[in-house]
């Protein structure tokens, strides 16, 4: 087969990610820790002004790399060897729907068109393992092909058999695996404090819903519940430092909020301060 399989191309690919990684790498990693040790402070705890420093370092070190990718990719494949250096390693190559070298503005517009296999949970980068002639979705949008360096221009471009019905078990399959490992890390995710918070907010939010009223204090693991006329109140310990705060659900409404927090902030409870 005169076609480079999926695993070629998805090793290349990752070769040449590492290859244009390494010099924007190099130059504002340490730029970036340089400074948030000259500022001091706890990342997470920037003012506005040290926020807008480090994320003006940050931008400019995603704007360099997107546009240098670009170069990268559009400037080898639509060179004399028609490849990058990846692809070179793996021995195969881009070619036009005829066969022949692709120009500039083909390779620059089969880069970009790689945005939406990104958006589409990488399914785009998958079709290259299932679809006629080993096409990838970039392919497909700039009517290119990969196919191994022995290639030559003039040769035929021949039909090969798709697997639809398989593209689109492992694709489904692959959507919800990322789906469920977005939801992992975001559990993950939440600090102790944080999860305190959310289970006394969800038992007040309950209670509220039920329209129940508490005629004493209810005492849970780590909370004190009371119903006032205001609405539901609740005293939480904290699980990292041992501290209590005051969290606050108004009746008429359905939003918690962090009324107090004396030996803390509020914001480490991951619920907006009362006003």
């Amino acid at each position: 087969m005169i076609y480079a399989g999926f695993w070629r191309r998805a090793v290349a690919f990752i070769l040449d990610m590492l290859i244009v990684a390494i010099p924007t790498t190099l130059v504002f990693g340490p730029m970036v820790a340089l400074e948030t040790v000259a500022l001091g402070v706890d990342p997470t705890r920037l003012s506005a002004t040290q926020a807008s420093l480090l994320g003006a370092t940050v931008f400019s070190w995603q704007l360099v790399s997107i546009v240098l990718t670009w170069l990268y990719f559009a400037f080898f494949e639509s060179g004399k060897k028609q490849s990058t250096w990846g692809k070179r390693l793996l021995g195969i190559k881009v070619v036009g729907k005829n066969g022949q070298r692709i120009s500039f503005a083909r390779a620059t517009g089969r880069f970009f068109a790689k945005t939406i296999s990104y958006l589409i949970f990488y399914i785009g980068f998958i079709m290259a393992g299932f679809t006629n002639r080993k096409r990838a979705l970039h392919d497909m949008v700039a009517e290119t092909y990969v196919v191994k360096k022995t290639y030559e221009e003039g040769q035929e471009l021949p039909e090969t058999k798709s697997h639809l019905g398989w593209l689109i078990v492992i694709s489904i399959v692959w959507a919800l695996f990322l789906i469920g490992s977005l939801f992992l890390s975001a559990r993950l995710s939440i600090t102790p404090t944080q999860q305190a918070a959310a289970d006394a907010a969800a038992f007040m939010e309950n209670l509220a819903r039920q329209g129940s009223g508490l005629n004493a204090p209810l005492r849970t693991d780590g909370a004190t519940f009371f119903f006032t006329p205001e609405g539901y109140r609740a005293v939480v310990t904290d699980p990292v430092s041992g501290n209590k705060f005051t969290l606050f659900l108004q009746n008429g409404t359905n939003e918690t909020c962090c009324q107090a927090f004396p030996f803390g902030d509020c914001k480490e409870t991951g619920l907006p301060e009362c006003k």
